[in-house]
């Protein structure tokens, strides 16, 4: 299977880029097709779940997102720390530096859980997800994030297990702390089959 780009156009940038693009691809029954899509351009990201182990804590994050208040649902979301990488910055190297900034923890531990693509039907954003082990008891700043980023965070140190019974209840809404708990602890599943 095989595609080629045929014309890509800019044609949006704000906070975000948006690009048109005209491509054609192989397709499975052996011919090819040509699509005319758009993708949202926003670059890299990183999201860490920060977990005391001899507390057997996660801090989770409540922040405002655009995303919800658009469709009028609640947009005060639970998540971990996350952001967009730097220039340069790796992706664990941007998890540690927003572990700082936003919660106020460097990770004495920091271990690989896994990548996704954030919404690929539309956007080229990938996510690298991490688990950091902290001593919940010595943060080496305040955190609560950057106010030239406009944030405003609220950090809640919940049990592992409350962590995951939130996810099982669907407070927990936002993708990066879903996958980041499912593959950080296990996963028993929401319905009896």
């Amino acid at each position: 299977m095989d595609y080629k780009v045929i014309k890509k156009e800019r044609v949006y940038q704000g906070f975000f880029g948006m690009d048109e693009y005209v491509l054609e691809h192989d397709r499975f029954d052996g011919g090819s097709l040509q699509v005319k899509r758009e993708n949202m351009e926003r670059g890299d990201a990183a999201a860490l779940l920060l977990y005391d182990p001899k507390a057997d804590e996660v801090l989770l994050l409540e922040q405002f997102r655009i995303g919800p208040a658009a469709r009028d649902d609640n947009p005060w979301l639970i998540e971990i720390v996350a952001g967009m990488l730097d220039a340069g910055e790796t992706a664990e190297q941007a998890a540690i530096r927003e572990a700082e900034e936003e919660a106020g923890f460097v990770p004495s531990k920091v271990s690989f859980l896994g990548r996704y693509y954030t919404t690929p039907g539309a956007c080229s954003e990938r996510i690298d997800l991490f688990l950091g082990l902290v001593d919940k008891n010595h943060p080496v700043n305040e955190g609560g994030g950057c106010d030239d980023e406009q944030e405003d965070i609220r950090m809640l140190w919940v049990s592992r297990e409350t962590a995951l019974d939130m996810l099982a209840e669907g407070k927990v809404a936002s993708g990066a702390p879903m996958l980041a708990l499912m593959l950080a602890f296990g996963w028993k599943g929401v319905v009896d089959l």
